[in-house]
């Protein structure tokens, strides 16, 4: 190796300072991307990467290119803009494109998301829906974070200043990010934020860096960034593990809203007396999950009268072991997988939800215990609080109706499930059920039979009185209305008046549902007016099932019940109370989380004057847009000779600055060292104007500049006349590009340069 450095010449130094500045742009275009890779933070799954990966991308190509082009800070970041919405458009509101372009109808839809997810600061947290105003700010944000970091380093010869606007970012997704791969994302962008800045760096420090390892053209480049990149890669990995192990890093996120810690949660009983929850537009919970399910948090077996309860001592005996299959025998049971991402919002207390069956905890960030008898699962120390989440796999059991029909009940986990209160309202409660069932033979179709009958002779509604009686169930069945505790209590009993093992199974159905990015998984937010009561009933080899007497509810996955999925999905209002007909049947239909304006700018909306408005929208945009650009082209270039010749008062020399940035325009700039007499022979070998008369004019440019000769008008005529001849000539696309580059025009018109 050698030991002391040889002197680089000026091409040598040119081909390291370009291959420096692509290193640059190349480790920018990573802590781009590791920006980007953050946002898994604060959108569940993966499916948001693709499009911010084509976005950050994109933004250093345009950024780049921009630069190259040598357009102004300021035309650049307009053109960086306007291409970032554009892509934004694309990805996130594509159906709302007209031809192709984001215009007005687009722009309205976008403004509209981002003011729904403003007003929800602060009341939603991670994990958010991709599909919506975040998801549109996050892409918008990565484009600008290309361009800015791109002109503080090139444009603006800044190292450390280059990497603020990812940093900004960074750390605002931190603070109010969920804890999902903090630790891994975190190093990554230490060692890019360390490459960034010392390969920027190098760009100034060749002397040093051939000091160290010799100098040959692009080697030492070359090695010099090896070395940064191990040095970086040591520097994350004292980080990750070091880290994870300072005071505090493992806190909540400072920015965090404590609010979970008393929020609304659901009790371990069942009422019948009384409303599970008073319906509010609050988000409790929010799921990522590839399929819908009810949420369980408990069961409940024990029944006195009036209440459904679980016992305490039960609850306390729960343990790090999940649900197991194993005890299913029959055939016919279909057993389908489902991964849940489950982040709590304002829910609190010690019940965790989760779909029926939990087997295998991926992560978690408190510990959880499973109580596999009630299928509770249940949180540690104070209860939920704010961005807790766990990952979690269920087994979703859903038996065919055939093997129901030759299922028995006569094995239950324990006798407490057929156990109730001897009393003159369970008498007469046999009455009704013998009656209701009459006719139906077996234990599943007895169950079917209840279930109609509730189904189709009762309303649902919140508008009912309370009541004190001990004959609360009575009052219910006369009344032919009532709320979802005591459609699903009642069903328990009339089940345990048959014999069946039952009990009453409390949460929340899906919640309102909205893709994730283009990948299979859907966004669930679950609200208080999600909160539901359902039955359980025991089959040997099978477990629990479920069955759905309340109208307008339906279970996911339960095809066996004869009854559509379905669920509140009305907007919570205390003063208007939710009513469903007896007959009703309404199917679950994904709901997102923001809304949109219902006006003729509105791509669902229809109406037969549309493509005409479309169209004059089309035309009129265009027409403003042409104008404009039109009225730059005239007045740029003229503007731009105007403030050139105030400038210089030497005309002579500016009529010659504008002859040289013409003949370099077309081939190429000249050297720097090169005389006026030197130049001249560059344009004769080009044929760049008669030999005879570009020999007169550098005779002279040359006795005015050096001869101290008085400046005279017919020499500045002459010159005059040669850059108008020449002016004309140039070719087309230099020609437009005078009239739309400010740069190129102020060289063309013979302003001062300011040459590196």
């Amino acid at each position: 190796m050698t030991t002391s450095a040889s002197r680089p010449n000026s091409k040598d130094i040119a081909y390291d300072r370009t291959l420096r500045d692509l290193l640059g742009v190349g480790t920018l275009w990573m802590m781009t991307l590791v920006t980007a890779i953050s946002f898994c933070r604060i959108f569940s799954g993966w499916g948001f990467l693709t499009s911010y990966i084509i976005v950050a991308t994109a933004g250093h190509l345009v950024a780049y290119a921009l630069r190259r082009w040598r357009l102004p800070f300021l035309l650049s970041f307009v053109g960086v803009t306007l291409f970032t919405y554009l892509l934004a458009s694309y990805f996130q509101a594509r159906q709302t494109l007209t031809f192709g372009l984001p215009l007005g109808r687009t722009w309205s839809f976008v403004w509209q998301e981002i003011s729904d997810s403003w007003r929800l600061l602060g009341d939603t947290v991670p994990p958010l829906a991709l599909q919506s105003g975040f998801g549109f700010v996050g892409l918008a944000s990565i484009g600008l974070i290309a361009f800015l970091s791109d002109a503080f380093a090139f444009r603006f010869a800044g190292r450390v200043e280059s990497l603020i606007p990812s940093t900004i970012i960074f750390v605002v997704l931190a603070s109010v990010g969920i804890d999902r791969n903090r630790t891994i994302v975190t190093a990554l962008w230490i060692a890019t934020a360390i490459i960034s800045v010392a390969v920027l760096r190098l760009r100034n420090q060749l002397a040093r860096s051939s000091r160290l390892f010799g100098y040959r053209p692009g080697r030492t480049t070359l090695l010099s960034a090896s070395y940064i990149a191990l040095l970086a890669v040591v520097a994350s990995l004292i980080a990750l593990i070091i880290g994870p192990r300072i005071p505090g890093a493992n806190e909540d996120s400072w920015l965090s809203n404590q609010s979970g810690q008393s929020g609304p949660q659901l009790d371990p009983l069942v009422d019948i007396r009384g409303r599970l929850n008073d319906p509010t537009d609050e988000i409790l919970f929010s799921v990522a999950s590839e399929s819908p399910s009810y949420w369980r948090t408990t069961s409940l077996p024990n029944f006195d009268g009036t209440q459904w309860t679980v016992s305490q001592d039960l609850l306390d005996s729960a343990g790090g072991e999940l649900a197991s299959t194993a005890t299913i025998s029959e055939v016919g049971v279909a057993e389908t997988e489902v991964t849940q991402l489950v982040t709590i919002q304002s829910l609190a207390g010690n019940f965790a939800p989760v779909a029926d069956r939990p087997v295998q905890l991926r992560s978690a960030t408190r510990s959880l215990f499973y109580e596999p008898q009630s299928g509770t699962l249940l949180v540690s120390k104070d209860g939920l609080n704010r961005n807790d989440n766990y990952q979690i796999v269920s087994t979703i059991v859903v038996p065919s109706a055939d093997t129901l029909r030759i299922s028995s009940s006569s094995s239950p986990p324990d006798v407490e499930y057929l156990q109730l209160p001897q009393n003159q309202e369970i008498a007469e409660l046999q009455q009704v059920v013998d009656q209701i069932v009459r006719g139906s033979t077996g234990n599943y179709e007895k169950l079917l039979a209840i279930q109609s009958y509730f189904r189709d002779n009762f309303t649902y509604s919140l508008d009912v009185p309370s009541s004190n009686s001990s004959t609360a169930t009575l009052e219910f069945l006369n009344r032919k209305t009532g709320y979802c505790e005591q459609f699903s209590s009642t069903f328990a009993v009339f089940a345990r008046l048959l014999g069946i093992p039952s009990r009453v199974a409390i949460g929340f159905t899906p919640g309102e549902q909205s893709p994730i990015g283009t990948s299979n998984v859907q966004l669930f937010n679950v609200r208080s007016q999600h909160a539901h009561a359902w039955p359980e009933v025991w089959f040997d080899g099978i477990g629990w099932v479920l069955f759905e007497p309340t109208p307008g509810r339906g279970a996911p996955s339960a095809n066996y019940t004869n009854v559509a999925p379905a669920q509140d999905d009305s907007f919570p209002s205390a003063a208007a109370p939710t009513t469903t007909s007896p007959n009703e049947t309404s199917t679950t239909t994904a709901v997102n989380p923001t809304t949109v304006p219902n006006d003729p700018m509105n791509p669902t909306s229809s109406s037969t004057t549309e493509p005409s408005q479309s169209l004059i929208q089309i035309f009129s945009y265009l027409a403003v847009a042409i104008a404009l650009i039109a009225l730059w082209a005239f007045a740029m270039p003229r503007f731009v000779r105007s403030a050139a010749r105030r400038r210089e008062n030497n005309l002579i020399l500016l009529s010659w600055r504008s002859a040289v940035a013409q003949f370099e325009a077309v081939h190429g700039e000249l050297p720097n060292q090169l005389t006026v007499f030197e130049i001249g022979e560059r344009f004769i070998e080009q044929n760049w104007g008669q030999a005879e008369f570009v020999g007169r004019i550098v005779n002279l440019v040359t006795q005015h500049l050096f001869a101290g000769f008085e400046s005279n008008i017919d020499v500045h005529r002459e010159l005059d006349d040669f850059v108008t001849t020449y002016r004309a000539q140039l070719p087309l696309n230099i020609q437009i590009r005078r009239h739309l580059s400010p740069r190129l025009a102020w060289k063309l018109a013979g302003g001062r340069q300011s040459r590196p």
